[in-house]
């Protein structure tokens, strides 16, 4: 069983996915942080979205046995002690291959966690009964030689496979769209690119690529679910942008979804793009 917990097509920036097989509970990336000023809804339902999803997250810990953390970037985990208590820890490295700001603030989340059971993952394995649990090499975080560091992929195997890319924004790096062609999944949940940068963070070149990446793994791996969320469902233009793709997973009878269209609803961008209008970069305005 697979729950999508938060997401940003919900309207709150997270990934944050719980996996049940008869051997575990998993828990990966319990963290969360409130959408930017670009996001087509008012701040205050902005927060009140955090306040919901914060409060599912917790909820969902106290039912896990273990948590995965992929990153420490805090809409990826939340540094707060209590909140794992008891449950078995497989975390990216807190001093290999990573930046300045993700250590520190892996050394406070290591502090607060004292007394569990903590597993570096990056490149590792474990095993829960017939549950498999792998991890990737470290990935950058989106362009190769970003400063935003790495993070690692989680492939979790039972009756079926799933993969949990975290932040490779895209992918831009073909080598990891050939990656994951190669697990062939049966679930993929993967970060599109972060198009609501697009001009300033993000270049379109780096955009082409990612386009051409995500149809290669489309035609390319007999996937049930493609869940493509988090950054690109920040951006309202997500589906015109990123129309290869989708018109892909279209024509070949492959799901291509958010997190929201899973759950039978639709994504909050759109509904914040249809109630209030469109955005300028960091700042919503009524038109």
């Amino acid at each position: 069983m697979i729950d999508f917990v938060a997401f940003d097509s919900f309207g709150i920036k997270s990934m944050c996915t719980k996996i049940v097989t008869n051997d575990v509970k998993i828990v990966i990336d319990p963290g969360i942080a409130i959408e930017t000023n670009s996001f087509p809804i008012p701040l205050f339902n902005r927060l009140m979205l955090v306040d919901k999803y914060e409060r599912k997250i917790r909820k969902t810990m106290k039912e896990c046995d273990v948590a995965i953390i992929t990153h420490y970037h805090y809409d990826h985990h939340i540094p707060e002690g209590n909140l794992y208590n008891g449950k078995k820890l497989l975390i990216k490295h807190p001093e290999k291959n990573i930046n300045k700001s993700q250590k520190n603030r892996a050394k406070y989340f290591l502090e607060q966690v004292k007394g569990n059971e903590i597993f570096y993952a990056d490149n590792e394995e474990s095993k829960f009964g017939g549950t498999k649990i792998r991890f990737t090499k470290p990935l950058w975080h989106g362009t190769m030689g970003t400063k935003l560091g790495f993070v690692v992929g989680v492939i979790i195997e039972n009756k079926e496979k799933i993969f949990f890319t975290s932040d490779i924004d895209g992918p831009y790096i073909e080598e990891y769209a050939d990656m994951i062609i190669k697990e062939n999944p049966d679930v993929l949940v993967i970060d599109g690119p972060p198009t609501y940068l697009l001009g300033y963070i993000v270049s379109y070149e780096n955009l082409k690529k990612s386009i051409k990446n995500l149809k290669k793994i489309v035609e390319k791996t007999d996937f049930k679910i493609m869940l493509l969320d988090h950054h690109l469902l920040r951006d309202y233009r997500y589906r015109d942008l990123l129309h290869e793709v989708y018109e892909t997973g279209e024509k070949l009878g492959k799901n291509v979804l958010t997190a929201a269209e899973y759950s039978g609803r639709k994504p909050a961008v759109i509904e914040g793009y249809e109630r209030y209008g469109p955005t300028k970069w960091k700042t919503w305005e009524r038109h």
